[in-house]
């Protein structure tokens, strides 16, 4: 998508997070030990999305997918740099189960250890790390409370434009989430058939249904 936008004539920034790991160039495994927080990936965005601002005069407009939505959303709904001009959200995405499950055994477990300030690792599920995520409690509840509440509540207190692009066959959410996002003032709009990854020939339906997306809030290469 990088690529296709940047042939489009926009200005792209793709940064990796660093997740702990200087220079990080690969993946970290589930198994791998987790110390990183959510609050210090949204300072890490800050930061780039505040170099990219000091290279020219354009908008910026954030575009994440999956998780990378979740996590943009929660930089968007606090200190914002100016030139943001808003959120395109690929498969917007929450951690855990639906709204209305409540909170796993192992959750009330780590927030029983951070509270004890007990820095000892554990094994948590989270997200696609089944079983295996290793971390400390403090970095695990750091993902973990991006919930779906938390997020809807994130929508509803962000001025700026927001726009969900979603797969009609998502089977990863709640039956609802696509109405509370629009009740919670998120713009969507559903792609039928595609999946979460938007994978096979749905590629080029995501393309076209960004570049629409752009158009509509006059974001110009």
């Amino acid at each position: 998508m990088a690529a296709d936008f940047s042939a489009k004539g926009y200005r792209v920034l793709a940064p990796t997070l660093s997740l702990g790991v200087s220079g990080r160039r690969a993946g970290l495994a589930c198994e791998a030990i987790h110390t990183h927080t959510e609050a210090q990936d949204v300072a890490e965005i800050g930061f780039w999305v505040d170099w990219l601002a000091r290279q020219g005069k354009g908008a910026i407009v954030l575009l994440g997918h999956s998780f990378g939505s979740t996590q943009l959303m929660d930089y968007l709904a606090h200190t914002p740099n100016p030139r943001v001009l808003g959120l395109v959200a690929i498969s917007m995405s929450y951690v855990g189960a639906p709204c209305e499950v409540v909170e796993p055994q192992e959750f009330r477990r780590a927030q029983s250890m951070r509270e004890a300030g007990d820095m000892a690792l554990g094994r948590y599920a989270l997200i696609y790390c089944r079983e295996n995520y290793t971390g400390t409690a403090e970095s695990y509840l750091s993902y973990a409370n991006l919930g779906c509440g938390y997020m809807l509540g994130l929508m509803r207190r962000t001025h700026l434009p927001l726009m969900a692009i979603m797969g009609g066959s998502d089977q990863r959410f709640g039956k609802d989430w696509v109405k509370d996002m629009q009740a919670s003032g998120v713009l969507v709009s559903v792609v039928p058939g595609a999946s979460h990854f938007f994978d096979g020939t749905f590629e080029f339906d995501l393309l076209d249904a960004v570049a629409t997306t752009l158009q509509g809030i006059k974001v110009q290469p």
